[in-house]
């Protein structure tokens, strides 16, 4: 199996079948288990044209994750003897958000900023990782994958081989502010599965950053993690649909259904509030097929 490192050019023909079917679009499936409502509101917003206007709408997290990822772009375009924390630090003076009316107070702006910051130093300058010598640097890749029917488009923020021999086991590597269980648990799916259709090679490991948390994840995955990677896929496109038109009946009737995907951790969550008062959890135990 041959990585190259302009990826996206070695396989833009395995997403000739575009357009004759559904798109999976890794973001958005983040973006669903992270918060159903703010999926819901880009899904409408896009459907009328109004994508831009998002733009009003992003967190304080969102925005955080952009300066990390373009962050985490500048430290690997370096080369290795020029990567330093030094070099961390005048990424943030260029990259970190200006957008302080989005944060809780300017003390929470600055405490998130020292908090990145600091773990990105550790994370990327600390344990040799200075001298990684990345194969793919947020690349985005599309294929088809005939176990889901679909097209998965997936971005990979940093691939590499440990100690860079051709035959080595490759690692996939993400940073994430928001560590959430489930989209950690999604992003490993989706990663099994595109790796092993896109790349023709499951990944030696799979490793997880939680740049604000200082948490790491690690997984090993194995040949028999594609299928359960596959069905995991399946379900949770039925869960979006099932979100969809749940969403559409409301609007139409003006009912409000006693629905599953409540999102507990954001502003929007007043709109999942049934009748009564009562709130139901999202179904975090189904989608993990671990």
């Amino acid at each position: 199996m041959m990585i190259r490192a302009n990826g996206l050019e070695a396989y833009k023909e395995l997403g000739r079948k575009q357009g004759e079917e559904a798109l999976i679009e890794d973001y958005k499936l983040e973006e669903l288990l992270r918060c159903p409502s703010r999926y819901l509101k880009r899904k409408a917003d896009e459907e009328a044209g109004a994508a831009a206007m998002l733009g009003t709408e992003v967190s304080w997290q969102q925005l955080v994750q952009y300066s990390v990822c373009h962050m985490v772009n500048d430290y690997y375009s370096l080369p290795p003897e020029h990567r330093s924390e030094y070099s961390i630090e005048r990424s943030a003076d260029r990259r970190w958000t200006n957008r302080t009316y989005k944060f809780d107070s300017a003390d929470h702006y600055w405490q998130v900023r020292y908090r990145a910051v600091s773990a990105l130093k550790q994370l990327l300058h600390g344990e040799q990782n200075g001298a990684i010598r990345p194969l793919i640097v947020f690349e985005s890749y599309r294929t088809h994958i005939e176990a889901v029917q679909a097209e998965i488009s997936f971005i990979v923020q940093v691939l590499y081989r440990p100690d860079d021999r051709p035959d080595s086991p490759y690692v996939i590597r993400k940073y994430l502010v928001d560590d959430d269980p489930d989209v950690i648990a999604g992003f490993r799916h989706l990663a099994v599965l595109f790796c092993s259709e896109a790349f023709e090679e499951l990944p030696g490991r799979i490793e997880v950053f939680g740049v604000l948390s200082g948490s790491k994840y690690v997984f090993r995955p194995q040949a028999e993690e594609v299928a359960k990677a596959a069905d995991y896929i399946r379900l949770l496109r039925e869960y979006a649909r099932e979100t969809e038109t749940a969403a559409q009946e409301e609007e139409e009737t003006g009912h409000v259904h006693r629905r599953r995907n409540v999102c507990r951790k954001c502003r929007h969550k007043a709109d999942y509030t049934h009748a009564g008062g009562s709130k139901s959890a999202k179904p975090t135990s189904r989608w993990q097929l671990n």
